[in-house]
């Protein structure tokens, strides 16, 4: 059985509309990035209550939180201040310790929304590190977190992402062999590794699919050395064969549409649904059951 999640915001900041509409669209699980124009971890426990009971009401079931912990975060001590990369995408900003005290809200917030998942990144990518040095520096860091995530029973997914120092699967697999936690595993965004300047397919799958926890799904095209979002199935991401070998490695969680693609009279409902229809057209003929 396969699993479609939408990550809610791609559809509306407006988190009661956005349930509303992903409900019409039939999809079970959400995962929960930003709402209101705040990023989850931001929230109130005023406004983490009333949104758990809007979950509720709609009758979703929550995949993960999908916080923005250790992304605008220095991976070393200085004053430099951190580069934002997109103005659209909220993050939560602040020191180590900072992002460690968001982590245990965030756990929290795990028990309200009945989820046992995290999304994390491995830290904004700043400086000229080689890759060893920086993977070395990520290790250090993510131990603390991820021996508070085993102490509470909850499994940080950590997002291969171009604006951290770990872009693709097969670096993130590094790290989390490092770890070696069953607290630590992958939230592989094939979409990311794209644009990155790798190909997801076969190589950086292959390399990671064994610690695979969630899936992030976008598309591209590439038109003058820009990466252009579009539409899933219109874009230049081989998500045929991806699918498919989910399906034969037996891949049991649940992949969120991303779209990061607007229509443009449509905004990111109209998006979404064009989204969803083109990975429903590719589930269909490889025969998989939804």
């Amino acid at each position: 059985m396969f699993k479609i999640g939408i990550i809610t915001d791609q559809v509306s900041m407006d988190f009661e509309e956005a349930l509303q509409i992903i409900k019409e669209f039939g999809v079970r699980y959400i995962e929960i990035h930003s709402l209101w124009n705040k990023t989850i971890e931001e929230l109130t426990e005023e406004e983490a209550n009333q949104a758990q009971k809007l979950v509720k009401k709609f009758g979703f079931t929550v995949s993960n939180i999908s916080s923005t912990l250790f992304l605008m975060c220095p991976l070393q001590e200085h004053k430099k201040e951190l580069k934002i990369f997109d103005e659209h995408f909220i993050t939560k900003i602040g020191n180590y310790e900072e992002h460690l005290k968001a982590l245990e809200y965030c756990i929290e917030l795990c028990r309200l929304f009945g989820t046992d998942k995290i999304r994390i990144f491995g830290f904004r990518k700043e400086e000229d590190l080689d890759k060893d040095t920086a993977i070395k520096l990520i290790v250090e860091k993510l131990r603390q977190p991820v021996e508070l995530a085993e102490k509470r029973k909850i499994t940080l997914i950590l997002e291969n992402c171009p604006h951290t120092y770990l872009e693709t699967g097969s670096l993130t697999k590094q790290v989390i062999q490092k770890i070696n936690s069953k607290s630590l595993k992958a939230l592989w965004d094939p979409g990311n590794a794209f644009r990155s300047g790798k190909a997801p397919y076969p190589d950086d799958y292959n390399n990671i699919k064994s610690y695979i926890s969630h899936i992030h799904l976008k598309d591209f095209v590439i038109t003058d050395s820009i990466y252009q979002p579009v539409a899933i199935g219109k874009g230049n991401i081989n998500y045929r064969d991806i699918i498919r070998n989910l399906i034969v490695d037996n891949y049991e969680g649940v992949i969120s549409l991303e779209p990061e693609y607007k229509d443009e009279t449509g905004g990111g409902a109209e998006s979404t649904k064009q989204c969803l229809t083109g990975m429903k057209q590719i589930i269909n003929s490889l025969n998989i059951e939804i």
